[in-house]
């Protein structure tokens, strides 16, 4: 009787377990999923999405309540409302054609419990290194857009002269 007792619980504990693991993967497929429907929105200055991306960080951690994040980019600083640095941090580089160009930071507000890396468990710094290069990716397509948008103006201006 005993033994069929804590084979329930054990049973509760691993189904407790994975329903929220599966929560957290849900969390993080958010943020993502955000992150493209920002990108989505066309005239997005580069601003715009930094600002709009810096937000979604923190609800696809463990403790969103805690978390506070910084995206870096091209000596510019785009952080939460709550922004604080504090020991607790985890954080992965952005790259833009091949060059360190910034960072993505996330911060725990207040100590958690130890996991994997830290207070952070590894699916975040799975998560963290994604966010940035999604972000290296978004600035060069910017860059792109610029210049394509200065190649269009000189363009028109090439062949206003040349009717003239």
């Amino acid at each position: 009787m005993v033994e069929k007792e804590l084979e329930a619980l054990n049973a509760d504990s691993r189904q407790q377990r994975l329903t929220h693991n599966l929560q957290e993967r849900v969390k993080e497929l958010n943020c993502l999923y955000g992150i493209s429907r920002i990108l989505e929105r066309r005239g997005n200055s580069l601003d715009e999405i930094m600002s709009s991306i810096v937000v979604l960080i923190p609800p696809a951690w463990q403790y969103p309540s805690i978390t506070c994040a910084r995206i870096f980019i091209n000596s510019k600083e785009y952080v939460t409302e709550n922004f604080e640095q504090t020991k607790w941090k985890q954080a992965a580089d952005i790259f833009v054609s091949g060059l360190k160009s910034g960072s993505v930071e996330v911060f725990y507000l207040a100590e958690s419990p130890e996991a994997d890396e830290g207070p952070f468990i590894k699916e975040e710094r799975s998560l963290v290194e994604v966010i940035a290069e999604r972000i290296g990716r978004i600035v060069e397509h910017k860059k792109s857009e610029e210049e394509v948008l200065i190649r269009e103006k000189l363009l028109s201006a090439l062949s206003q002269k040349v009717i003239t």
